[in-house]
């Protein structure tokens, strides 16, 4: 072989080795798994959601009411009995269901209040969240046209209506003897409690 070809052969794997390093330098993009951008950190966002009522240990709770007294007292209830002045007040199991339209339970805690005579049971009904229970209202069954105002025996809650179901008196009935089945039922109206009916029946 001639020095002439041996220079041409060289020159020719130069060109070669140099065409491939310039390839080579131009390939840099990376794979698409490690060009791809990573997903962005879970981020967590706590949304602090109110405690409903029904979490409230109703038998261990301080009440306001105005039985056996011309103005309201608190009355520190546990283990369901409260006493104040004489006065007994017991709570009874509580009921829950939506009253107010807003998609979150009312609390209605039936109760009785007793001091030299048994007051009957009424119901305290509570709304808000665990944290801060607001009172609405206490209702009863509602005797007409007598002094006692009856005892509720069952309270249902159901499509924004409370019923309370119990035994009543007319007005000549002894306290010792109800002598009327009453059914009453209350919607709240966005400020206070209406009557929507009030049915009587002799027993």
């Amino acid at each position: 072989m001639n020095h002439k070809h041996l220079s041409f052969m060289f020159l020719l794997v130069s060109l070669v080795l140099v065409g491939s390093a310039i390839t080579a330098c131009g390939s840099s993009t990376l794979p698409a798994s490690s060009s791809a951008s990573a997903p962005p950190a879970a981020t967590t966002s706590t949304v602090h959601q109110a405690v409903p009522l029904t979490t409230v240990d109703w038998r261990n709770f301080t009440y306001t009411s105005s039985c056996f007294s011309d103005k309201a007292q608190q009355f520190v209830v546990r283990n369901g009995m409260g006493v104040l002045n004489g006065v007994h007040l017991q709570v009874y199991t509580p009921v829950y269901g939506d009253l107010t339209g807003d998609g979150q339970p009312e609390a209605a805690i039936p109760y009785s209040c007793t001091a030299a005579d048994f007051g009957g049971v009424n119901v305290f009904v509570y709304t808000g969240n665990a944290s801060k229970p607001v009172l609405l209202g206490e209702l009863d069954v509602m005797s007409p046209g007598s002094n006692n105002g009856g005892t509720v025996e069952t309270v249902t809650i159901s499509k924004g209506i409370i019923q309370l179901v119990g035994k009543g008196y007319t007005p000549d009935a002894p306290h010792c003897c109800p002598d009327l089945r009453i059914q009453t039922s209350y919607r709240w109206n966005g400020s206070h409690f209406v009557m929507v009916s009030n049915e009587v029946t002799k027993l």
